[in-house]
């Protein structure tokens, strides 16, 4: 063969080659050219860019409301009216905040549940049919026939007689409640995963609950991790994930940035070895670099194919020299849809679920906080506090004029005098020049209407934050329940749609927990699933592939407060005697309202009514409905008889009077 001979390969068509992606497990970049990893690190880091400059106004106030809220703003010293005046920052994002998170948190986080699973549709269970279009029967578990004598059922021995009074069952293909177990085990597995199998779930929702009211949005991030085999979820924060203001949510936003700082070069140079990143040239050299670096883990669209539609993939770029470390298809070939000649349409993987606290007025992407809406109020609060701290310390402090013929301590020259608590002085002046050579300046008093308005300021800020006397327990209320649950809701209106955003909020995550549970299930998933239940009919697959189950949170949106859980709670015991009321289900959930655990072992199970005595009873009413009846019959016949005779005698009378 000539050595100038080129052996050209065989083209790859765009649905090959996105194929082969999709079907990669992991880092792609050994499948792209360094031009085009190049082009690919500056668009990002630029994309970035954009995007972190388009939010700036809105991380200005977030940044500022953080700092205000820690109670760690560093401002400079105040030197108006005078030098070190007071400079007062009055707690009012930190009380909104712990408020809020003392009552969401408790709602959302009960013991070790937090999700719950309602079946969707009928559970009355799938009867197995037969030829004739009827269900099968069937005795003790085998199946009744129709005998010459009547119904049989068919033993290994042939078919033998229906025992006496025996009652035959349909054969099911699913039996009634099979639904309901099955989202039963779904729950605990998923409760299960949640508490004891990934890192700091319970201690990320604290976090989140604590930032949301004041930075105005969260983010968690739900994902598979395939190194460590377990589903992971963290808290991310909102100035860490970078989003395009005009996008309209975590799904459809065109792109989203993740920063990932204080990446530390030994521990990337660790992900290099283990092949999980490429090695970037700031890494190669004699002298290594210790200083952390800034990662940009971006979820954005590439046409990497070449056939003008951009499929979603993960880049890791390093910001500092634009550098790809990772590139990651996010996208399986399931997920491909085609015409058998291009794609039409390619659904992208789903990582963050955006939690908002009030959506943005103008519907940007980043939700609005508290920060947002008390800087106003807050700096008018600050403002009308150290005025008034200033003005008593100008009254406390004192001051005046001294007359220049007034010589203090025999000096030759007017100076000033500092006095400690019961102290006096000696001054060659006789006390009556001294009065007249000294004069006090006055301080007025602060106004009333600047005490009216820091009122009116701090009402208004406890009415947007939700705060309310009757909520925090600082209103007396001895009124009957229905006026208190009244109250309650009232003083939460605010709070309570609030709560139903993070209610939906955390439906997607468990969602999106359940989707990738069922997705990602590995060989070590279906047998911890049967440890974990303990359950012989527990079936991984069949139960995570299932669609008619609602995951939910096992929280209540529309209950939030304890209060609001007792108040309910009380109102349903007073019709524990009612008529066709299930008293153990009043107790249970007056209980369950009040964090009463193991409650199945406090109330007694309900009795089987004996069938014997349910017959004697049906047949006593039937009786007595009979003799009911009867009575009622004898009592009619009277009455017609009576009526009959008063009418006879009413005619003979008629007739004598026109004898007459």
């Amino acid at each position: 063969m000539d050595e100038d001979e080129v052996i050209l390969e065989p083209e790859v068509s765009p649905l090959e080659l996105l194929a082969a992606i999709a079907q990669s497990d992991g880092d792609i970049t050994n499948m792209l050219s360094n031009d085009e990893l190049v082009r690919i690190g500056s668009e990002v880091v630029e994309d970035y860019g954009n995007d972190l400059a388009e939010r700036g106004d809105w991380e200005e106030i977030v940044r500022d409301a953080l700092k205000k809220a820690s109670q760690e703003d560093k401002r400079a010293v105040k030197t108006y009216p005078w030098s070190n005046a007071s400079d007062v920052n009055y707690p009012l994002l930190t009380v909104a905040g712990l408020q809020f998170n003392a009552r969401s948190y408790p709602a959302i986080v009960k013991g070790d549940e937090a999700v719950s699973c309602k079946i969707v549709g009928a559970d009355k269970g799938m009867p197995v049919m037969g030829p004739d279009g009827q269900p099968v029967m069937q005795f003790q578990g085998m199946p009744v026939v129709a005998g010459p004598q009547g119904a049989a059922v068919m033993t290994p021995q042939g078919p033998q007689p229906l025992p006496e009074g025996a009652q035959p069952e349909p054969a099911w293909q699913r039996e009634p409640g099979a639904k309901a177990k099955r989202a039963q085990r779904v729950r605990d597995y998923m409760n299960t995963t949640i508490f004891y199998r990934m890192d700091d779930w319970e201690a990320d929702t604290d976090m989140l609950l604590m930032q949301l009211p004041i930075v105005g949005c969260a983010f968690r991030k739900v994902w598979y991790d395939a190194q460590r085999k377990k589903h992971c979820a963290a808290l991310v924060h909102a100035l860490n994930l970078v989003v395009p203001m005009t996008a309209k949510s975590c799904k459809t936003a065109i792109r989203m940035t993740e920063k990932i700082p204080d990446q530390y070069p030994v521990d990337i140079l660790g992900k290099v070895l283990s092949g999980y990143y490429r090695s970037p040239d700031f890494l190669v050299g004699e002298e290594f670099d210790e200083r952390p670096r800034l990662l940009l883990e971006q979820h954005r669209l590439i046409d990497i194919d070449g056939d003008g539609y951009p499929e979603p993939y993960i880049v890791t770029v390093d910001h500092e020299t634009s550098e790809v470390l990772r590139v990651v298809a996010n996208f399986s070939a399931q997920d491909v849809i085609t015409d058998d000649t291009r794609v039409v349409r390619i659904v992208k993987g789903a990582f963050y679920v955006k939690y908002d606290f009030f959506p943005h007025p103008e519907g940007k992407f980043y939700g609005i906080g508290l920060g947002h809406l008390l800087k106003p109020m807050s700096n008018v609060i600050d403002t009308a506090i150290n005025q008034m701290i200033d003005a008593g310390t100008a009254q406390v402090a004192g001051g005046g004029w001294i007359a220049s013929g007034v010589r203090l301590q025999g000096s030759n020259r007017t100076s000033s005098m500092y006095f400690r608590p019961g102290e006096y002085k000696t001054v060659n002046v006789p006390g009556d020049q001294l009065r007249a050579g000294i004069v006090e300046r006055t301080y007025p008093n602060p106004s009333p209407i600047q005490f009216q308005l820091l009122e009116l300021m701090l009402g208004a800020a406890n009415d947007i934050s939700g705060v309310k006397d009757v909520i925090t327990g600082d209103a007396s209320n001895n009124g009957q329940v229905g006026t208190t649950l009244a109250l309650i809701e009232q003083g939460l209106q605010v709070f309570t749609a609030i709560y139903k955003r993070i209610y939906r909020a955390l439906k997607d995550e468990y969602q999106m927990l359940f989707e990738n549970i069922g997705k990602y299930g590995s060989e070590e998933t279906a047998p911890d699933y049967l440890e974990v239940l303990d359950d012989p009919h527990a079936d991984f697959q069949a139960d995570f592939q299932a669609t008619d189950m609602d995951i939910r949170p096992v929280s209540d949106p529309t209950s939030v407060t304890r209060m609001q859980q007792m108040a309910r709670a009380n109102f349903l015991m007073q019709f524990v005697a009612a008529p066709g009321v299930n008293p153990q289900a009043i107790y249970k959930r007056a209980w369950a309202a009040a964090d009463v655990e193991d409650l199945d072992e406090l109330l007694m199970p309900a009795q089987q009514p004996n069938q014997a005595e349910m017959a004697s009873v049906e047949k006593d009413a039937s009786q007595a409905e009979l003799n009911r009846a009867k009575a009622q019959a004898t009592v009619a016949d009277s009455e017609t008889a009576r009526l009959e005779a008063l009418a006879k005698t009413f005619a003979e009378g008629q007739r004598m009077g026109m004898a007459a």
